[in-house]
């Protein structure tokens, strides 16, 4: 096994790899759904006090709902899954990193100055996950 990678190590990337993918695409679903019921309330609220919301607004939340999905706009995201998605982003290039950390010493003493730049990766995508965990948690959604 001298300077091959173990096969565990395959077998969780691609694990990582497959469970970013979908929590990439369920919090980008989760964000639009989130939109769509808020204009829904706004419709409500207005639909329980029995009067016609005014035009400008209704053009507005249209347009906000409707526009949201076509190419060329900025998706709008909540501050809190944003803050989610760079924990799993970083959170998953930390644990690459540390997947080097580990493997480079079986490999020899070839490149020591890959094992430090992988070390150093480590560190900063590890307390850069920490971070955007302790603001996810802290964050409030308005």
């Amino acid at each position: 096994m001298e300077g091959k990678l173990p096969e565990i190590y395959w077998y969780v990337f691609w694990i990582g790899v497959v469970l970013i993918s979908f929590g990439s695409a369920y919090l980008a679903g989760r964000s639009g759904h989130e939109r769509s019921m808020k204009a829904l309330d706004i419709l409500k609220m207005y639909a329980e006090k029995g009067v016609e919301p005014p035009p400008a607004m209704m053009e507005q939340v249209s347009r906000q709902v409707l526009d949201a999905g076509k190419p060329g706009q900025q998706p709008q995201q909540n501050s809190r899954a944003a803050l989610v998605q760079g924990f799993i982003g970083f959170l998953f290039m930390a644990c690459v990193a540390g997947g080097f950390v580990m493997w480079l010493p079986e490999v020899g003493d070839t490149y020591p100055w890959l094992l430090a730049i992988a070390r150093a990766a480590m560190s900063f995508f590890g307390f850069g996950s920490f971070g955007f965990l302790v603001l996810a948690l802290l964050t409030r959604d308005k």
